[in-house]
């Protein structure tokens, strides 16, 4: 993908993401394309930010005060201190690869390498309610063939309780629909599967959609297509749920005025767990490897709670007597194509 006239800076890139990530170190697809879009997120700040021409941009360039000024950007522009450490992670990985193939940058790769992380606060879980989420879901018009698309692929966000790149690696093979028992085979994190049941609701709105779709696709053809057919893509998803999300928020001044694709994952979660669902049962449906994970939904639940409480303490007392790139195309359109 790189040319003779490619700095080591990009033939390195090249390398990190095609084979020292996949082969050498075994990383999952959808890791690659996280660290992918840590380089683009980069490579954006060093053109726009810095005004680099990236033609020229080494790896000598790549020391410990610019990447500072990177992440620091990109907190500006609204990260949280998870999501920053997320992209520094990936770039001392890279920095670690780096500093094998390239000895002569080794001091300037290891003060990168040793760039601290910042301190995330404790993770904050948002959810939809039920009406906010019936509000959501029921918006797209399934009359149309792209509604019924935009109504298939939210109602698969939240009734699988499925991630995103689950969603966008889903084949027909995946759903099984019948009378009785209706399931959605996932792909999950580490190249792990669970099979999830559906809502029969879920699954009359699916065998629809596979009459209009999908009469004579194959087993491995992606299920929800992209514009320009192949499967669909995280940023395709982001744009219906940003669609809808402003339209439910003109109906509704409750609605969150900014969600993200993973808050129809959360919703499942903390309904279920409303619903009065084991914590285990929740663990296992949303995939995770560890029940600590799940509590995040259970001490969201716990916070909502004691909140109401507060409220309702508050007005008790109240009622008492008070006291008064230019861009360097060959790398750019190289990360593109890992999507």
């Amino acid at each position: 993908m790189t040319n003779q006239n490619s700095t080591d800076f990009a033939q390195l890139t090249v390398s990190f993401l095609t084979d020292y990530l996949p082969l050498q170190r075994g990383f999952s697809n959808n890791t690659i394309l996280s660290y992918r879009d840590t380089f683009k997120l980069l490579l954006r700040f060093l053109v726009n930010d810095k005004a680099f021409d990236l033609k020229k941009f080494t790896l000598q360039d790549l020391d410990r005060n610019l990447v500072l000024e990177f992440l620091s950007s990109y907190r500006n522009k609204g990260a949280s201190s998870r999501t920053a450490n997320q992209r520094l992670a990936a770039i001392k990985t890279f920095c670690e690869y780096a500093s094998t193939e390239v000895p002569d940058s080794l001091n300037e790769l290891l003060a990168v390498r040793n760039i601290k992380f910042k301190r995330a606060p404790g993770r904050q879980i948002q959810f939809l309610n039920v009406d906010q989420t019936t509000l959501l879901i029921n918006l797209p018009d399934i009359r149309s063939r792209t509604g019924l698309r935009h109504r298939v692929i939210l109602t698969l966000l939240y009734d699988s309780g499925c991630r995103v790149q689950e969603l966008c690696d889903l084949t027909v093979g995946d759903v099984f629909l019948c009378n009785a028992v209706s399931t959605v085979k996932l792909h999950g994190k580490g190249n792990k599967t669970r099979t999830v049941f559906i809502s029969k609701a879920t699954a009359k709105l699916l065998s629809l959609y596979k009459e209009k779709f999908h009469r004579n696709s194959l087993a491995d053809t992606p299920f929800i297509k992209g514009r320009y057919s192949g499967k669909i893509k995280r940023n395709g998803i982001a744009y219906v749920l940003d669609k809808y999300g402003r339209e439910a928020a003109l109906q509704d001044p409750t609605f969150p005025l900014h969600i993200h694709c993973h808050m129809l994952r959360h919703s499942k979660a903390m309904h279920m767990l409303q619903a009065g669902v084991e914590v285990t049962r929740i663990r296992d449906f949303m995939g995770h490897e560890d029940v600590s994970t799940t509590m995040v939904y259970v001490k969201a639940d716990n916070r909502i709670k004691e909140e109401v409480i507060g409220k309702l303490a508050q007005k008790i007392v109240k009622d008492a007597p008070q006291e008064d790139w230019t861009e360097d195309k060959d790398l750019m359109a190289f990360l593109d194509t890992l999507g």
